[in-house]
């Protein structure tokens, strides 16, 4: 009798143990279950390799001379931040701020006066050095949040961009000439930096892996588009292309 006691005492014990190391177990992971708010910060890439040109006059020696520039705009790294936030089921919105600089070469060519003789115009040609772009932008969102998995989510977004472009400018073109004065040489440009905006707008998607319900790690891939018009000198304005392709790398908060 008392053996049998003891066997069933062990066996309550042993049962106990059991249900409270399983009670103990965490639960899997599942981002199914709704955030409200989102964050993510990412470093990237903007693939915007595109040109523009700009053609101007200028009175040197009685008569008007013309410049005309191009502007290459290249490919660079760009910082991104965005908020989200839920607003019913897989619907939300947002809004995310992006910005990108790039440094590239230009090549300018003037036709310059004659000191001496009218209508002999000398042709001088070089490269403009350290013509800059700066584009920041604002880009508002409606947001589809999808789940994969338990791990994995899906964002897609799209909405209007506010974009405002900071982009370096040739005003003048700087050259030496020697007696008889039949060919000149380009020696540089002087340049001005000028600022435009314009609203566009943006398409993307964000592929986020939760290694917690709270923190994970995303590739955001964006397009964005706004045409331009920057406020040159002499009253002119120069009508550019912004934006482009954009693959960014970071960090996701989610709570």
């Amino acid at each position: 009798m008392r053996r049998n006691s003891a066997a069933l005492a062990a066996i309550v014990v042993l049962t106990a143990a059991t249900a409270g190391a399983q009670s103990k177990t965490p639960a899997p992971l599942d981002v199914t279950r709704p955030t409200r708010f989102s964050l993510g910060i990412n470093g990237g890439f903007q693939a915007a390799s595109t040109e523009f040109e700009d053609r101007f006059t200028f009175t040197r020696d009685q008569e008007t001379g013309t410049t005309r520039t191009s502007y290459p705009v290249e490919g660079a790294l760009t910082l991104d931040g965005g908020v989200g936030v839920r607003l019913w089921r897989g619907l939300g919105a947002g809004v995310a701020l992006s910005r990108f600089r790039s440094e590239a070469v230009g090549t300018s060519s003037s036709s310059v006066p004659h000191p001496l003789f009218l209508q002999q115009h000398r042709e001088v040609a070089g490269e403009a050095n350290g013509m800059e772009r700066q584009e920041t932008g604002i880009h508002v969102q409606v947001q589809f949040l999808a789940p994969l998995g338990r791990k994995l989510q899906l964002a897609f977004m799209g909405g209007p961009s506010f974009v405002q472009v900071n982009q370096t400018l040739v005003i003048d073109v700087n050259y030496s000439e020697a007696y008889p004065y039949d060919t000149a040489a380009f020696e540089g440009v002087d340049s001005r930096r000028v600022t435009g905006s314009a609203t566009g707008f943006n398409v993307g998607a964000d592929l986020r892996w939760m290694f917690t319900r709270t923190v994970g790690a995303g590739v955001l891939v964006r397009f964005t588009r706004a045409t331009v018009d920057l406020d040159a000198p002499e009253a002119r304005s120069i009508t550019v292309d912004a934006g482009g392709g954009q693959v960014g790398l970071g960090v996701r908060f989610a709570f």
